[in-house]
């Protein structure tokens, strides 16, 4: 991975935390290519409240250690204000 991917990841990753800590509601879905080709499957929905906290918190650690990596490599990450 390139650090413009690095970077780009860490920029969507920002985006997605800010859209789960604002959802009034989560829609989780199973894909099996392999058995469906009509994408998610078994879908289950979940209000914000019962799932968006535990979201943010794995796209947070993701966050940390995507960061970690691009401090690794020597890059300071421009305009990351979230």
């Amino acid at each position: 991975m390139t650090i413009d991917d690095l970077i780009q990841q860490i920029e969507e990753t920002e985006r997605l935390v800010a859209v789960y800590r604002n959802a009034n509601e989560v829609i989780v879905g199973t894909q099996d290519e392999l058995y469906s080709r009509r994408g998610l499957i078994n879908r289950t929905t979940f209000t914000a409240a019962e799932i968006g906290d535990r979201i943010v918190s794995i796209l947070e650690r993701r966050l940390a250690a995507m960061r970690a990596e691009l401090q690794k490599l020597g890059v300071e990450q421009q305009g990351s204000s979230r």
